[in-house]
């Protein structure tokens, strides 16, 4: 999972999707405002909100809602237990 929205260079993805005939997910650090405004372009077709969901369980209710997010510290992502991973309340 990356951490910057930073693309190495030679690496187009507007080309890279214009020539894949399916759906183009975007992912990477995407917040509601970016997911919106590159569906309305047609840059992409959906959004996976990864990071997003570990800690905001109820995710979906709070973009519609706009209640904040909460931002998980990288080093509960994986292993270690519940604590940090599976125990985020919802709003």
């Amino acid at each position: 999972t990356a951490t910057s929205r930073t693309v190495p260079e030679g690496v187009d993805l507007d080309a890279l999707s214009a020539q894949f005939e399916g759906p183009f997910i975007g992912n990477n650090n995407y917040d509601l405002a970016m997911a919106i405004e590159r569906r309305a372009q047609g840059r992409i077709d959906a959004v996976a909100f990864g990071r997003l969901f570990i800690s905001n369980p109820d995710l979906v209710e709070r973009l519609r809602r706009g209640i904040e997010l909460t931002i998980a510290p990288r080093e509960s992502y994986y292993g270690g237990g519940a604590k940090g991973y599976t125990d985020w309340p919802t709003a």
